[in-house]
């Protein structure tokens, strides 16, 4: 429980609704703004510089705030939070989280990202890595059902994305998810997305911002 607080405080609290299609755009990202509350040095440095910015909310507890990309690896974007939260993303896929408590260590979403990323239906399999009990890591897998919800038209400030929507339905014994993504045809790329974290901290809303 301490991890999540410490990132919901983190994080510039919105007093609405963050689920993916009721999704707003955060604005008061500038250094100095008196809604951040002491960012670490690090999250301050990258506002500073213009980092790109990814807007990330709790499902579970309606509230959402801006996360910017800090170190990129090959495929790997790797997003903090001005405390020190991070997310680690493939291609827009959700792969690790540090911070949250029960964290996703790292995970083998190759399968899935190929069928979402081409927009093509089809059944996958993944697997996840999470922190347990007696700081114990535990790999799980899951078989996804991946299918296509047509054509969503996506309007993120003054940018507009004519996007497919994309519904990954996972299982195994113990747990079920689901994920969705609005993949972008023209770029290839996730414009916004509605991924699993794991048991603690459920779904994750996360969406570009433009700048």
């Amino acid at each position: 429980m301490i991890g999540r607080r410490a990132f919901i405080l983190g994080l510039v609290i919105m007093l609405t609704a963050c689920t993916p299609t009721r999704f707003p755009l955060v604005d008061a990202m500038l250094p100095g703004d008196p809604s951040i509350a002491s960012p670490s040095p690090r999250f301050a440095q990258l506002s500073r510089e213009g980092a790109p910015a990814l807007q990330v909310g709790i499902e579970e507890l309606d509230v959402a705030g801006v996360m910017r990309r800090d170190v990129t690896r090959n495929s790997f974007e790797t997003w903090i939070s001005q405390d020190n939260a991070t997310v680690t993303l493939a291609q827009g896929m959700l792969v690790a989280t540090r911070g949250f408590g029960g964290d996703m260590m790292g995970s083998d979403v190759s399968m899935s990202a190929a069928f979402v990323l081409d927009i093509r239906v089809g059944q996958a399999t993944r697997f996840h890595s999470f922190l347990g009990g007696n700081d114990q890591v535990e790999t799980r897998a899951y078989i996804c059902a991946i299918s296509s919800r047509g054509p969503r038209r996506l309007r993120i400030g003054n940018t507009v994305f004519d996007t497919r929507l994309m519904q990954e339905d996972c299982s195994n014994p113990d747990q079920r998810f689901t994920n969705l993504y609005w993949v972008d045809p023209g770029s290839g790329g996730i414009v916004q997305s509605r991924q699993w974290a794991g048991a603690f901290i459920g779904p994750l809303a996360l969406r570009v911002i433009p700048k």
